[in-house]
């Protein structure tokens, strides 16, 4: 019997299939689990899934809830709920970017650690990961540990060789992260695109100087080329910024206002990520997890990583370590000139994965059900 078959038939119980739950509580943790549910439906040996709005650590607006996940969530999980889940023998599976302190913490105890008919807790990364010794540890405890690059699996095995984490299994890739040829099917090549998108993000640029960089050199490009438009796509307004883990000081729109003789088709959006790459000729970030959607979607992409005060920056060494290898990080010069390169297909292959990651899932839990040593 095969590890998926495994996995359809250990998700039935007497009361049917056991779901798959998928927790948020901002932007990031909800497109994670949008695109982690369109991934496991996808596969025919897929139990339901189900959105669980974790609303009491909530840091979305209404319009981003409208806007992501408008048929609105499956469940809605107060705090302590999600800790709940991970013992419930009615949950098939807890897949989560993000490892919050209710669900570590249930993991760690050894009573819940070994039940047997308990959730699977399988972790993938919130996104980039700049610091993945702070993103080991807090996988520490987890069933399932899903990372990339793949060069860092070999890294995580020698860093928890001297722990004992109980039963786990190291996999590799990200629903976010799937290989632009895998998904060749969801795009369209426009050639008669012509926007440009700037995709800012809250933490970097650092400095209102190195912001204004980034403003002005877009500014530029906007006057140097008056027949394409020039979008900034927000993280988030600055009216939504207030409950946000990562809290942006100098915001765009208040930058923007201040500009003088802003060029009409310099613009501002706050669409959402999969509309701006639907129309995007070009993508530009700077240590932002949307330079991967850019590439994910066949579209030319940018890093540039030599804007002002980016000494200060703690984001842009690890980002420049990420992409050495990509062909993408961008001087000012070629940004301006709009010079894009094809990215390396050996970092595409090292940092994306296949389709075949749900499939890579179910075989995870499947093989959780057959863990030696559990306890009633």
């Amino acid at each position: 019997m095969t590890g998926t078959r495994k996995a359809k038939q250990g998700a039935r119980t007497g009361q049917g299939v056991k779901p798959i739950i998928l927790p948020f509580t901002d932007d990031s943790t909800l497109i994670f689990a949008c695109r982690m549910r369109n991934l496991m439906r996808s596969h025919p040996a897929a139990p339901p899934i189900e959105m669980a709005w974790m609303s009491d650590d909530n840091a979305l607006s209404y319009r981003q809830m409208a806007q992501l996940l408008p048929e609105g969530p499956d469940r809605v999980l107060r705090r302590g709920d999600i800790a709940k889940l991970v013992s419930s023998r009615d949950v098939e599976a807890i897949l989560t970017s993000r490892v919050y302190r209710p669900l570590g913490d249930a993991l760690k105890k050894k009573l819940i650690k070994y039940r047997s008919g308990r959730a699977c807790v399988i972790a993938f990364l919130g996104g980039l990961d700049f610091f993945p010794e702070v993103g080991f540890e807090r996988r520490r405890h987890c069933d399932g540990v899903y990372l990339f690059p793949r060069s860092e699996l070999p890294r995580f095995r020698n860093w928890g060789a001297t722990m004992d984490r109980g039963w786990q299994e190291l996999g590799f890739g990200h629903p976010s992260f799937l290989h632009p040829d895998a998904v060749a099917a969801e795009t369209t090549e426009d050639t008669d695109r012509r926007d440009i998108y700037f995709f800012a993000q809250a933490l970097s640029p650092s400095t209102k100087r190195g912001r204004l960089h980034m403003l002005r050199a877009l500014a530029a490009m906007a006057r140097a080329h008056p027949d394409r438009r020039v979008w900034i796509k927000l993280r988030h307004l600055p009216s939504e910024n207030r409950s946000h883990l990562h809290r942006e000081k100098y915001d765009y729109p208040g930058l923007m206002a201040a500009l003088p003789e802003c060029p009409d088709n310099l613009k501002l959006t706050a669409e959402s990520m999969d509309e701006a790459l639907s129309k995007a000729a070009l993508g530009i970030t700077c240590t932002s997890t949307a330079a991967v959607d850019v590439v994910r979607a066949r579209v030319p992409c940018m890093v540039h990583l030599d804007f002002v005060d980016a000494y200060c920056d703690p984001l842009v060494e690890p980002m420049r370590r990420l992409f050495a290898q990509s062909a993408l990080i961008t001087g000012l010069e070629d940004m301006l000139n709009l010079r894009a390169k094809n990215p390396n297909p050996d970092w595409l292959d090292d940092m994306f994965s296949t389709l075949s990651l749900a499939d890579d899932v179910l075989n995870t839990i499947a093989r959780f059900r057959d863990r030696p040593f559990q306890i009633p």
